[in-house]
């Protein structure tokens, strides 16, 4: 308690000599700060939500790379990115889905981790889960699938409507290797292929908190999948 309390109070005396990225992790850190940290970092997180190019065609352009290095956050934590989500309109999966998603990363992770007992590399492991659910022209289309982070040998390449983007501090990072771009692609891959009006829901889940690229490919679903 004596320790969390010095923390707080250290973090009191700093407060304004803090960025938004510093601010972000400390607001998962300092529990009871969380609300007066997000407070001081809520205009970076309206500057990157509503910097967002608003049609599809504008995410080549270099308008949001802009926008990532004004901000100058790589990932906004787990309260920043939540309020994020929020401003875009994206809830939380109900924990059915939640429960489905967490069996099927622990069937994977028991079924061993290939770069590390092939090549010896020893790395974070980021597993993502999606399920869609949807109807084209009255016809369903559903399925599942799970990606992991890093270089991957078979996958098909990403939709070349899909960007990813480097991000202001971690910037030589290939975000195109997130297991939450490798997900996403892959579900837009299929997506892409349907015919008609795509009616439904789509449900990630991953197992860390996505940078602000993904967060950005999330957008770039929701314009090419408006329903």
């Amino acid at each position: 308690m004596q320790l969390r309390a010095a923390l707080k109070s250290e973090v009191q005396k700093r407060m304004s000599s803090f960025d938004a990225q510093a601010l972000a992790n400390i607001s998962d850190s300092v529990p009871d700060m969380s609300e007066e940290l997000l407070e001081r970092v809520e205009p970076a997180l309206d500057e990157f939500v509503y910097g967002m190019p608003q049609k599809l065609s504008d995410w080549n352009g270099p308008h949001f790379v802009k926008v990532l290095t004004s901000v100058g956050v790589d990932n906004f934590g787990v309260a920043g990115t939540q309020r994020i989500l929020s401003k875009m309109g994206i809830t939380e999966p109900n924990q059915d889905f939640q429960q489905r998603a967490l069996l099927r990363i622990q069937q994977a992770e028991e079924d061993g981790d290939v770069r590390k007992e092939t090549w010896g590399l020893v790395h974070k492991r980021v597993l993502c889960y999606g399920e869609w659910e949807l109807t084209t022209n009255g016809h369903p289309l559903r399925g599942t699938l799970l990606r992991e982070n890093g270089i991957r040998v078979g996958h098909a390449a990403p939709p070349a409507w899909l960007r990813a983007f480097p991000t202001p501090i971690n910037s030589v990072i290939g975000r195109d290797l997130c297991g939450e771009f490798q997900l996403s692609a892959g579900i837009a891959i299929i997506l892409d292929t349907a015919q008609g009006d795509i009616v439904g829901e789509v449900m990630i889940f991953s197992t860390s908190t996505p940078c602000c690229s993904c967060l950005a490919l999330l957008r770039q679903m929701q314009l090419r999948f408006p329903g």
